[in-house]
C-alpha cells in the first residue's frame, strides 16, 4: 500500500493480510515520516502527487510482477504536485498491462461539486477507462461491494490476442475496439496497446 501527499510512502508491501494493511495505515496516520519513499526524493511545494503515485507504483512495484496486475486507488483524483502528467500515468499503466481501479472520495463544498471536484471525477473516469478498470464512487458503493466486484472482474476477465495487420514495432500507441457479436454483452478493455 502506497500513501501519498507530497511524498510517496510505501506503508505496506505486497501482502494478503488485511490486518497488516490496516495496521500500516493506522501507523501512517500517526507518523508518516518513518515509512520508505518510492520514486525520487522530490521537493514538492503542494500536497497531492496523484499522477506520480500511479507512475511510481507501476514502475517500481508492479511492472516486474507476474500474473494479472491491478492498482486500487483511493483518492479524489485531484493533483497539484506531480512531476508526471495524467497521460504519462495512463501510458505507464497501459504499457505494463496494469488495470487501474479508482475508488473516488470527493469532498464537496456546501454539498455541491466544485470545478476541481468535477475535474478529479473526470480524471478518475478516464484512467479507469483507458486501462480497462472500473471507477467506484465511495459515497454510493460500500467497500464490501467494490472489493467483491474488483475480485470478480480480475478472476473472470479474459486475455485476447491477435496478429496486427501492421507488423512494424515502432513503439506507437495503437487503438483497439472490441465489439461483441451478441447483443446485451458489455466489453470493457483498455483502449489500445503499444507496438513493441
Amino acid at each position: 500500500m502506497l500513501c501519498f501527499g507530497n511524498h510517496l510512502r510505501l506503508v505496506s508491501d505486497f501482502t494478503q493480510s488485511s490486518a497488516q494493511i490496516l495496521d500500516g495505515l493506522n501507523r501512517f496516520e500517526h507518523d508518516d515520516k518513518h515509512f520508505p519513499e518510492i520514486g525520487p526524493k522530490e521537493s514538492r511545494d503542494l500536497g497531492t502527487a496523484f499522477y506520480d503515485s500511479i507512475f511510481y507504483s507501476v514502475v517500481e512495484k508492479l511492472a516486474n510482477e507476474k500474473g494479472r496486475r491491478a492498482l486500487l486507488i483511493f483518492s479524489d483524483g485531484e493533483d497539484n504536485s506531480s512531476s508526471h502528467d495524467m497521460m504519462t500515468a495512463i501510458e505507464t499503466a497501459q504499457s505494463a498491462n496494469v488495470m487501474l481501479f479508482p475508488i473516488r472520495y470527493t469532498e464537496r463544498e456546501h454539498g455541491k461539486l466544485t470545478a476541481r471536484n468535477k475535474y478529479g471525477i473526470s480524471v478518475m473516469d478516464r484512467i479507469a477507462k483507458e486501462t480497462g478498470g472500473t471507477v467506484f464512487d465511495a459515497e454510493v458503493v460500500d467497500p464490501h461491494t467494490y472489493f467483491r466486484q474488483i475480485g470478480e472482474e480480475l478472476r473472470s476477465s479474459y486475455e485476447l490476442a491477435y496478429y496486427p495487420s501492421n507488423p512494424i514495432k515502432d513503439d506507437s500507441f495503437r487503438k483497439i475496439v472490441i465489439r461483441p457479436k451478441q447483443d446485451g454483452l458489455k466489453v470493457r478493455a483498455k483502449t489500445g496497446y503499444f507496438s513493441r
